[in-house]
């Protein structure tokens, strides 16, 4: 009797799309749609995307009647124009275009936008994680990173350019998966629209590949696609801002402050900066996530097994990270719940980080009840910073917020007590069935016998010349 392995789950496709709708659904229902509780970055990255849609232009003059709209802008032209990254602006102006709210301004579609990036990413996340893991770990890796870190309560909370920037990441590592290289030139370029030194990510994805597989060809197909998201940014400050330019605006001077030698990327301003975007209470990684802190010793295991694309687009978000945090600080604005600035880098890293859990964690039983409780901690309380959005608190008690020992998780727990905490147990409950039900549904292995069959005997030659002497 033989054993023989058998699927008798649905397709991997069926997974990947009710985990793109779930998760859209979800993200959507959360989003801050508010007109009068949002961040400067997202007002001056939705409004303009309205104008393109229904104007046709991107002029911002006359739209004084909400309250701080005064800054992050450009005059050019005789016109006031906004210095946000193009990437996020003309995919919102897309879903303007087509919700058709000409008549008023409204941020719904703002926010749709950005959980519609958001759940993509997830989408592409789950297609390239299972070529490298488990339907099972796959989808609750997925589930993780959407529902267990600031993608929920940042990237799909409102339209920053976080979003489409892991959107454009996410695109190019699934194409690199693929061995598709103009593919991925396409998505890092859609990146470096959304969030221009997301280039270097593209950059080391093709030069790994070509050095790996000893060819050029690589390097070239991905540098010449990624090279039209370059022109088109360049293109894009022409016209909006009359400057052929990657850095207009409020950005202007941040290449040389990097290099400098009172940049934040030297001396004392390095370690505050790294040591606070990793474990400030206020916006550290591992704060927020700490499950990922379990992932940390089966890094070099899942290293030495990582298929070429893993390793280049961990090392790009590294890189990437590098030059964010040279011109810009850990903070990443008030008023938001969890980190911001590093999510395009921890999606980059995301990958590994899944191999990590495969060869490492998933051996040890009390690690990994250990890693599942972190996890489903913080998929609770990332939970309450999507829901609730308290700027008012936080402009009446700036010190909440404004130092980097201070962790605001508690204040928005004790918000949503009681029936907040059991939502938000009874969420996690059924992200973990869902992954329960995956694992069941994935193989079975069904015995089945060796069919039987009559062996015809040969006749041997002396036997018929025996028979044929005897006749």
């Amino acid at each position: 009797m033989a054993k023989q392995a058998r699927s008798t789950g649905y397709p991997t496709y069926w997974t990947t799309g009710a985990l793109f709708l779930g998760t859209l659904a979800i993200f959507i229902f959360t989003a801050n749609r508010s007109l009068t509780v949002y961040a400067n970055d997202v007002l001056y990255t939705a409004r303009p995307a309205w104008t393109l849609a229904f104007a046709g232009n991107l002029n911002l003059e006359g739209f004084n009647d909400i309250v701080g709209f005064k800054n992050w802008t450009i005059l050019f032209d005789g016109h006031t124009r906004s210095d946000r990254f193009p990437g996020a602006i003309l995919m919102a102006s897309i879903v303007y275009f087509i919700s058709q709210s000409s008549g008023y301004f409204s941020m719904v579609p703002a926010a749709i936008t950005a959980a519609l990036a958001s759940a993509l990413t997830v989408l592409l996340l789950h297609r390239m994680l299972l070529t490298i893991a488990t339907r099972k770990v796959a989808l609750a890796s997925c589930l993780l990173f959407a529902f267990g870190t600031s993608v929920w309560s940042v990237a799909s909370d409102a339209l920053w350019s976080e979003g489409p920037t892991m959107l454009g990441l996410a695109f190019g590592a699934w194409a690199l998966s693929r061995q598709s290289w103009f593919l991925a030139g396409l998505g890092y370029g859609f990146a470096l629209l959304s969030r221009p030194h997301a280039v270097v990510v593209g950059a080391i994805s093709g030069l790994w590949e070509s050095v790996t597989r000893k060819s050029i060809i690589p390097a070239l197909k991905v540098g010449s696609t990624t090279a039209l998201g370059l022109l088109a940014l360049l293109l894009w400050n022409k016209v909006n801002a009359g400057q052929w330019t990657l850095l207009p605006g409020s950005y202007d001077g941040r290449i040389e402050g990097a290099v400098s030698p009172q940049s934040q990327a030297r001396g004392i301003e390095w370690l505050s900066d790294y040591s606070a975007t990793f474990f400030s209470p206020l916006r550290g990684l591992f704060v927020y996530s700490p499950f990922l802190l379990l992932l940390l010793p089966g890094l070099p295991a899942a290293w030495r097994t990582a298929p070429s694309w893993v390793r280049s687009t961990a090392i790009g978000g590294v890189v990437y990270l590098v030059v964010q945090l040279a011109g810009n600080s850990w903070f990443g604005g008030g008023g938001i719940f969890g980190n911001r600035l590093i999510i395009p880098a921890m999606l980059a890293w995301w990958p590994l980080m899944t191999l990590a859990y495969s060869q490492w964690l998933e051996r040890f039983k009390p690690m990994r009840w250990a890693f599942l409780g972190l996890g489903a901690l913080a998929i609770w309380w990332t939970a309450f910073g999507a829901l609730l959005f308290r700027s008012k608190y936080f402009e009446d008690n700036p010190d909440q917020f404004f130092y980097w020992w201070n962790w605001t998780a508690g204040l928005y727990i004790s918000w949503a007590w009681p029936l907040g905490w059991l939502a938000a147990a009874a969420f996690v409950g059924a992200l973990g069935y869902a992954v329960y039900y995956e694992d069941k549904r994935t193989v079975v292995v069904v015995p089945t016998e060796a069919p039987r069959t009559k062996k015809k005997k040969k006749k041997s030659a002396k036997g018929t010349q025996a028979k044929s002497a005897t006749k």
